[in-house]
């Protein structure tokens, strides 16, 4: 059970390094900022100091994580969230599998919802703006994809759904 609780400590301190401000905008990645565990903007995962029971059990932390990344985006278009920024920042930490922000020339679609951020290559045709499902999965809770397909979906239609075209 003090595992549970631990974890459960741990994942909020995780959630806390995002802002809780819904985002969603295209735009351009200025900079991938990898940081590691324990640095200024990167706490550690683990409490400094080991957690003691009254019955003398000692909890321990194991983290098979990373550290943190910040991205930079300069954005083109914001539909969701503060337009009057130059520079948009989005944080997280370094996955058991590495870094997962992009570093990219392309366009990006980037979502952040309650402090999760995902992103997806902007794929421009016929003037529309195309995101990959596969990466971004859903916009203000709603699904990009429809009926699962994996084929690159049109960013209007996804806003349409959402009730806030462009």
């Amino acid at each position: 059970m003090l595992i549970v609780k631990f974890v459960m400590v741990v994942l909020l301190g995780l959630c806390s390094l995002a802002s809780a401000q819904d985002v969603l905008l295209v735009g351009h990645v200025q900079r991938v900022i990898l940081q590691p565990s324990g640095t200024e903007n990167c706490p550690p995962p683990c409490p400094a100091e080991v957690l003691v029971e009254v019955t003398g059990l000692r909890a321990i932390c194991i983290y098979n994580g990373g550290g943190c990344e910040t991205m930079e985006v300069k954005p083109d278009h914001v539909y969701r969230g503060d337009a009057g920024r130059e520079i948009w920042q989005f944080k997280s930490r370094v996955g058991e599998w590495g870094a997962s922000f992009p570093v990219t020339e392309q366009a990006i679609v980037v979502s952040q919802e309650g402090g999760s951020v995902s992103w997806s290559l902007a794929t421009e045709r016929d003037g529309k703006l195309f995101i990959d499902p596969k990466r971004l999965r859903s916009i203000g809770g709603v699904p990009t994809s429809i009926g699962g397909t994996e084929e690159l979906v049109a960013l209007d239609d996804v806003l349409a759904r959402l009730g806030g075209g462009r």
